[in-house]
């Protein structure tokens, strides 16, 4: 398998990224399938393609234009034609015509002899999947890099500062070391889609964070009866972060 070469590669966390999740939907849809689910299948392809358009290849255009090196952009090309074949095979039983076309496309950079290189999609099979590939660690740390850039652009545009306006600093609280850990090796990225120059990472949630407990009364007055008193509910003001 050509993913297992490239998953091997050290130089970009976003292509182990979408290897998995490549990898992770192959698993997901197979099992659904195998148990006639398939109202299930859709929204994941969806959702992948999603990340595939809107981050793997957004984010390394710039290795897909061969802005770094020749061997760096072979590698980013050669994983993007393999998810987008997965996929396509993966939509052929839920849009047969729109598959096809597509993969009369992808076809053209397979080789004479390949055992995916047929006249037709159709002709082709589910692809497998490879379990030590998918990673859901991997995944995960992408996600939260994706939720903190969009939670900073939420953020810029409820302070109404425009992108184009570079920030000295953006600063990723959280009280898990790991996650830190995560936030750090894809920095780059987030401060490009940030534009700021220095991303600053904190563990010390109390600092910059204070939870508030708002009580539903009915609820709680059913569970405790007269003991949700007045003292009751100063207490719950009064709790700590923790």
């Amino acid at each position: 398998m050509r993913h297992a070469v490239f998953a091997k590669q050290d130089s970009n966390y976003l292509d182990k990224y979408i290897i998995a999740a490549s990898q992770h939907l192959i698993k997901y849809v197979r099992n659904e399938m195998d148990n006639y689910r398939l109202y299930n299948v859709v929204k994941h392809l969806i959702s992948f393609l999603e990340n595939l358009t809107n981050w793997y290849v957004r984010l390394n255009r710039p290795r897909m234009k061969g802005e770094g090196t020749v061997e760096d952009q072979k590698i980013a090309l050669n994983i993007l034609f393999d998810v987008l074949i997965n996929a396509t095979q993966l939509m052929a039983p839920i849009t047969p015509f729109m598959s096809e076309y597509l993969y009369q496309n992808l076809r053209n950079g397979l080789r004479e002899g390949d055992p995916l290189n047929k006249e037709s999609i159709h002709f082709t099979g589910v692809p497998e999947y490879s379990e030590e590939l998918i990673s859901e660690e991997i995944e995960a740390t992408v996600e939260r890099m994706q939720s903190a850039i969009e939670v900073g652009r939420l953020i810029r545009s409820h302070k109404v500062i425009s992108m184009k306006y570079p920030l000295a600093r953006a600063r990723l609280i959280d009280a898990d070391q790991n996650i830190l850990a995560g936030y750090e090796k894809l920095q780059n990225y987030i401060k490009d889609e940030l534009n700021c120059l220095e991303l600053v990472l904190d563990h010390n949630e109390d600092e910059y964070i204070q939870y508030t407990v708002e009580p539903d009364n009915k609820l709680m007055g059913q569970a405790f009866k007269k003991a949700f008193d007045k003292n009751f509910k100063t207490a719950l003001t009064q709790l700590t972060n923790d």
